[in-house]
């Protein structure tokens, strides 16, 4: 962690990305239960006043807002098919026309998997979930298969990927957190000597890690698998202790 703070130098323009589940808040049983506590909302709004703060999900952005519930940061949703900073809004066009056929492969799921008990199918927009946390072992590879199946059927118009618990189904199109980060960063005034922050624990922040580049501060959480990250933080907790050392860092500054 001292490696890191090293590079926070106060002064310059600092960029804090920012994923939710897993990296701000511990992975629930259930989404809805993984809510900012109140303490850490007004920890995270001091902070923003010194740095620019997005939080980046592959939650819907109107859910994603909804648990942080901070109108001053900046939002990606839905792996980068959504994003808003202040008044602007952006939404993935080619997502945005696929939500009809969405919501039908969503419901054909749902109508397959009916005999699998506490399974989540989540509709987020332009993105779904197959939440399987809960799911008896024995039958995460027939869910898999299922989806699968579903999936293919659409004629490649969209894809599944694998998160934490968690099948992710999104259009197939050249598209992720990475370049959702992209999008944002251009609507930002340009500045020399700009230090861009990502912290991420699951699979899809590899994206994120990949686009910000070798010059950037990339943090995984968590340990076990091979990462695109420069560094790593243990769990949520530190990422939080991480957070206040470099609010105490610019606090400092006269």
């Amino acid at each position: 962690m001292r490696e890191i703070l090293r590079m926070i130098t106060p002064g310059r323009c600092l960029l804090l990305f920012l994923d939710y589940d897993g990296t701000l808040v511990p992975i629930k049983r259930t989404p809805d239960r993984a809510v900012l506590p109140y303490r850490r909302k007004r920890f995270l709004e001091a902070l923003s006043e010194r740095m620019f703060i997005c939080i980046v999900s592959g939650r819907s952005l109107a859910d994603v807002r909804r648990c942080v519930g901070i109108e001053g940061l900046a939002y990606i949703g839905n792996h980068g098919l959504e994003a808003r900073w202040g008044r602007r809004t952006w939404v993935h066009p080619v997502a945005k026309k696929r939500r009809p056929a969405l919501g039908w492969l969503l419901k054909r799921i749902e109508a397959r998997t009916r005999r699998f008990p506490r399974l989540l199918v989540e509709n987020k927009g332009v993105t779904g979930s197959v939440h399987f946390r809960r799911l008896d072992p024995v039958l995460v590879s027939p869910l898999r298969r299922i989806v699968a199946d579903e999936v293919r059927r659409k004629g490649g118009t969209f894809m599944v990927t694998e998160g934490k618990k968690v099948l992710e189904i999104r259009p197939d199109i050249y598209w992720d957190k990475g370049l959702g980060i992209r999008k944002l960063m251009n609507w930002l005034p340009r500045e020399r000597g700009t230090v861009r922050i990502f912290i991420g624990d699951d699979r899809t922040d590899e994206d994120a890690f990949r686009a910000l580049g070798g010059d950037s501060i990339t943090i995984l959480v968590g340990h076990g698998r091979k990462t695109r990250a420069r560094y790593r933080l243990a769990d949520v907790e530190r990422v939080w202790t991480f957070l206040a050392h470099c609010l105490r860092l610019l606090q400092d500054v006269k």
